[in-house]
């Protein structure tokens, strides 16, 4: 008599992209998310302008940007000036109504990778967000330390922007020739960041031969990593005397 067969798992689905769409006008807002809904791979993020959209960055891991030239408090241009800076591994698209070539060829210039024609026909947009999103950072990264990889970065005097992935979490890391001279995870920046990214349990870290921040830390990388190290041994002492506390209530 045969055994009844277990059922086989199920595959495992990949994790959705994200796509963060920059535009003023709320009836386009409204028409990209009614419209790209055959991007089954993706979640959306709405921002009015590149304020919003800067914001929504620092809180969520965005792998390609969408984004109008013409808006209020932050325009497309300054948008995209911050995003080669800060984030140079995200693609990003410009959909515009500005008639102007040059206006194309500036965005082009600052960093975008495609100029579309607003409004754009959905068949195209979601093509050219599907190759965006596809597109691979210069560098990945896995099983090492981010401390071990600083450490080798220093020593071959390297200047990059790394994008550090750990359960979740997404902070960027910026070098130049060698030295860490800033970093970013959320609302903080500078060597609170730094720190609290150097913490981080088995990262994935991309990373981008580019880096346009200003430097904002002056430590060593001997000495930052030391200093992480130091609070890493304080934390895991003062749980370890919360936990024997608890035990002995």
């Amino acid at each position: 008599m045969a055994l009844p067969r277990s059922p086989s798992p199920e595959p495992e689905k990949a994790p959705l992209k994200t796509v963060l769409f920059v535009e003023d006008e709320v009836s386009t807002l409204r028409f990209y998310s009614a419209g790209l809904r055959g991007l089954h791979e993706f979640k959306f993020l709405l921002a009015e302008n590149g304020q919003q959209a800067l914001d929504a960055l620092k809180a969520n891991n965005v792998d390609v940007v969408v984004t109008d030239l013409n808006m209020p408090v932050m325009d497309g241009f300054t948008l995209i000036t911050r995003l080669t800076a800060k984030y140079p591994s995200i693609p990003v698209l410009v959909v515009s109504g500005l008639p102007e070539p040059k206006a194309g060829q500036d965005a082009l210039n600052l960093g975008a990778i495609r100029i579309l024609t607003k409004p754009p026909r959905l068949s195209v947009l979601m093509e050219e967000i599907r190759a965006a999103a596809q597109r691979k950072a210069e560098g990945l990264v896995k099983g090492i330390s981010l401390g071990s990889l600083l450490q080798l970065l220093n020593w071959e005097q390297k200047t990059c922007t790394l994008t550090v992935r750990s359960n979740g979490r997404v902070g960027m890391v910026y070098l130049r020739q060698g030295e860490v001279v800033s970093a970013a995870y959320r609302e903080h920046e500078g060597i609170v960041a730094a720190y609290e990214i150097l913490a981080w349990d088995h990262p994935e870290i991309e990373f981008v031969e580019a880096c346009r921040m200003d430097r904002i830390i002056d430590l060593p990388v001997a000495e930052l990593l030391m200093n992480v190290a130091m609070i890493t041994d304080q934390a895991t002492r003062a749980h370890g005397a919360s936990e024997k506390e608890k035990g002995n209530s």
